[in-house]
């Protein structure tokens, strides 16, 4: 809604529906859906309205949701769904700023309707006993290290008895496909995979509305389909509500077509008032043209009316009705301003030539034994748009890394020009304080950056923040810096991520104009309406490429359109692919005669050969009957060293009593005594050899070096070598060792429990034994969380701003310098704060509060850790006896 219209006060009005569709006795207002009959209400709203410290807002709407009802919430970028959906969740104002007015009521369910909820007061926490969310942003909707404890924790928050947590955690993974990935560690999984992830958590507890903000917008086509299908079941099984927010519309709906979709749509105008509220189909029916003008994607048969009622396609199918218009190449001028390059190249030539190469992730090992790509050939022409298309994790984003000489090749060769690469955060690779100064750091002359914030129609924010545009500004802006770049190859990673209509067209007339100015362009996309604006198409199937192809035969191949995870499969479950032992390629997930999720069909290959946990003795593998990647109902891998298996309480204990020991000692021989069989008893119980040792010990042998000289030199007292030039005393050297000692046993102990204890299983004894405060141990988990995602984030960061940098002679993106390395710096700990406000909203959303809970996971005492304490008793004690 515009400042404008607030700052006037304009009265909460609702825009008027056709005549046709509106109730007899209403001659003004918006479409109205009738609720499902006789269910109690979930939601109730009336002239809800949110505006932001921005001017923009949404509302006012009035409406009710109830149980079971599903319900789509459709509208241009910027109109205000998000919002909405947050205002709902009880994050505005609590965690955002913004100012609501009207009033909202979230009912649990209680008789006489005792239970309502007022989200804009109460907040987050009030609304998590019957609200699940689901934000934009898949890696900080996992708050906690562990995929299974993430996804408990709203369990543990409705005091869910602890022997059913984890079947139930392993009912809602399963049905998104990722149930293999229960004890993986959230930074090491794909976007996709935590999108799936983050969607279990948040219909684990069976909330009574679910609030999903585009939950498929990084997954492929089966991806959807499971996802779309657990929410089905999850509504069915429960009576939950839905609200969803999504731009994939025929992808949502599969097979069924229109009727796929939910029965229920609230339409937003740009502004963000409400343009209607009713039944799907008349809603988009009645306002379907006034929507794509505005920039919403609709569903094929809605596009097909709008265009005449072109013939439709095949049921369930993934091609696009209205596909992307052609887009005519740019006027040689324009293009030539907008688009520089250093000298004119010849269509077709040859800019880049990828030869049998090997690739990998950037952070492999080298071994080549987990390569995702073999044998890639690829020629990157000038003068030609190509689409690179594949699964989730096929290994997209891994060729553009390597043809961007980012990431080295595990084998083969790559020969040719520069390439630039627009990265799917764009965020990350803003460089400057102001959108002119972004276009500025290209090195392009004014005349031409005036033309391009024109082109990019952000003329209006060149004094902005680039951090403050909207996504697909962002997006639009930095393409724009790329182009300007004299780079003959444009590289882009899912330039159409997230984006509505009007702005994903905006974006793929860039890069059409790009290529047809003579540059060499690659884009990724997992959305066949994209391939209308490509010459050619690449598939990436099995670990290898296919093509390059013309998009009408990619489209008519359907066979190919499965191999890619392009089309959904025709059956449900594992099936098998050509060259594989039956893996599974994803599906959705079925729902059991009882009404439960039933387990999904699985993930993408690349996330199944990923899910074996790290700490496993060995792989296992299909040929196996007997073998199976551990679950939510398996308990966590046990650690191989003996120390490893100790509980985590019982040996800060130990680590307590010792240093308190420590300190009273003033003798060094007790002292080296203890180090002695602290360091035997640390390398037996841990496994490690002394280099080992020594290195893990180095920091506290520098500190005890340094207590050590400080006490020898400065310490008054008998001279033994008077003849020494500099003063050593007796007195000095006993105190000095006895401290340099204490420092090498209190922290030889401190390795050894940090060594032996994950900080899961710390926190887990510790609530368990120790009665720490759940409040107070999850958030240490969830920083935990966010301390490891931060040097992945420091590698897309310092990536993102070499590709800025001028390119060396054969390419390779420039090095950073300290100037550059310090604004990296300070981009890591913006993000890291921002992070932080989602994580603290995403534990608020799972229930973390002060109130009562469960604990699924407790840690209980063994035998051998008593025999542990008895044992270093013993040991401190006929030491100190000795000593006397």
């Amino acid at each position: 809604m515009s400042a404008e219209a607030h700052a006037a006060g304009a009265a909460p009005v609702q825009a008027k529906g056709p005549e046709h569709l509106q109730a007899p006795e209403q001659e003004q207002g918006p479409i109205l859906a009738p609720a499902p009959a006789g269910e109690p209400r979930v939601l109730v709203a009336e002239g809800l309205e949110a505006v932001l410290p921005s001017g923009a807002g949404v509302g006012p709407w009035s409406g009710e949701i109830r149980a079971g009802e599903q319900a789509l919430l459709l509208g241009p970028s910027g109109s205000g769904k998000s919002t909405l959906l947050r205002v709902l969740a009880g994050a505005i104002p609590s965690h955002q700023r913004g100012r609501v007015t009207g009033s909202v009521r979230l009912l649990d369910g209680t008789a006489g309707g005792a239970g309502a909820i007022d989200p804009v007061a109460g907040g987050v926490l009030a609304t998590a006993p019957v609200l699940g969310h689901l934000g934009q942003d898949p890696v900080d909707g996992v708050c906690l290290p562990l995929i299974a404890d993430d996804v408990a924790l709203p369990l543990e928050s409705a005091c869910t008895p602890p022997e059913r947590i984890g079947p139930r955690v392993h009912e809602v993974l399963s049905a998104m496909g990722v149930g293999e990935l229960a004890h993986r560690s959230a930074a090491t999984l794909s976007g996709g995979q935590l999108q799936r992830a983050s969607l279990a958590a948040a219909i684990a507890a069976r909330p009574r509305l679910l609030l999903l903000d585009e939950p498929t917008a990084m997954l492929d086509t089966e991806g959807v389909a499971a996802v779309r299908s657990a929410v089905d079941a999850a509504t069915d099984q429960t009576g939950c509500a839905l609200l969803l927010v999504e731009h994939r519309l025929d992808d949502w709906a599969g097979e069924r077509g229109l009727d796929g979709l939910p029965a229920r749509t609230v339409a937003l105008d740009r502004s963000g008032r409400v343009l209607a509220d009713g039944p799907t189909r008349e809603v988009l029916t009645a306002h379907g043209p006034a929507l794509r003008e505005q920039g919403c994607w609709l569903p094929r048969e809605i596009e097909e009316r709008i265009d005449g009622a072109r013939p439709a396609g095949p049921a369930g199918s993934a091609e696009p009705a209205e596909p992307v218009t052609r887009l005519e190449p740019a006027e040689p001028a324009r293009s030539a301003a907008l688009v520089p390059l250093t000298a004119a190249t010849p269509r077709s030539e040859v800019l880049l030539h990828l030869r049998d190469a090997t690739l990998g992730p950037p952070d492999a090992s080298g071994r080549g034994d987990d390569a995702v790509l073999t044998g890639a050939d690829l020629e990157i022409r000038a003068g030609r748009l190509l689409a690179v298309v594949g699964r989730n994790g096929a290994g997209k984003s891994t060729l553009l890394g390597a043809l961007s000489r980012l990431d080295p090749l595990r084998a083969g060769t790559l020969e040719g020009a520069a390439a630039g690469l627009v990265l799917q955060r764009p965020e990350s690779q803003f460089v400057a304080d102001t959108v002119e100064d972004e276009l500025a750091a290209s090195g392009a002359p004014q005349d031409v950056r005036r033309a391009m914030l024109e082109r990019l129609d952000l003329a209006d924010h060149a004094a902005q923040s680039p951090y403050r545009l909207s996504g697909g500004q962002q997006r639009r802006l930095s393409l724009g810096v790329m182009l300007l770049a004299d780079r003959p190859v444009l590289l882009a990673d899912e330039p159409g991520y997230g984006l509505d209509r009007s702005a994903q067209e905006a974006v793929l007339s860039l890069l059409r104009e790009a290529a047809d100015a003579g540059r060499g362009v690659v884009m990724t996309t997992h959305d066949l309406r994209s391939l209308e604006a490509a010459d050619d198409v690449v598939v990436i199937a099995d670990g290898r490429l296919v093509g390059p192809l013309a998009p009408s035969d990619l489209l008519a191949d359907d066979a190919l359109l499965r191999r890619a995870g392009l089309r959904v499969a025709d059956r449900l479950g594992p099936h098998p692919r050509e060259g594989t032992e039956a893996e599974r390629a994803g599906s959705s997930a079925p729902v059991r005669a009882d009404g439960s999720l039933s387990p999904g069909a699985g993930s993408p290959l690349s996330e199944q050969q990923s899910s074996t946990p790290a700490d496993d003795p060995a792989p296992r593998t299909a040929l196996d009957p007997l073998a199976r990647p551990r679950t939510a109902l398996d308990p966590p891998a046990r650690p191989r060293a003996p120390l490893a298996r100790r509980d985590p309480t019982v040996l800060l204990g130990l680590l307590t009593a010792l240093s308190i020991v420590c300190i009273t000692l003033t003798d060094p021989a007790p002292l080296l005594v203890l180090y002695a069989l602290l360091a035997a008893g640390t390398m037996l119980g841990l496994r490690l050899g002394p280099l080992a040792l020594a290195r893990a010990q180095a920091p506290f042998v520098l500190f005890a070096a340094g207590v050590l000289m400080v006490n020898v030199l400065s310490r008054p007292g008998h001279e033994p070598w008077p003849d020494l030039p500099v003063r050593v005393t007796s007195e000095g050297i006993v105190l000095g060792a006895a401290l340099a000692l204490r420092a090498l046993v209190i922290g030889l102990g401190a390795v050894a429990v940090v060594r032996a204890s994950d900080p899961g299983r710390t926190m887990t004894s510790l609530r368990t034994h120790a009665r720490l405060p759940a409040r107070i141990a999850l958030a240490l988990l969830a920083g935990q969380r966010l301390l490891e995602d931060l040097p992945r984030r420091w590698a897309t960061i310092t990536r993102a701003h070499r590709l800025r940098r001028p390119p060396s002679a054969d390419g390779t993106p420039g090095r950073l310098g300290p100037r550059a390395m310090a604004r990296c710096a300070f981009a890591l700990l913006v993000d890291a704060i921002r992070s932080s406000t989602r994580i603290a909203f995403a534990l608020e959303s799972r229930g973390l509060g002060t109130g009562e809970r469960t604990q699924w996971r407790t840690a209980a005492l063994t035998r051998a850790d008593g025999a542990l304490v008895v044992g270093v008793v013993l040991a401190v004690a006929a030491v100190l006896a000795l000593a006397g």
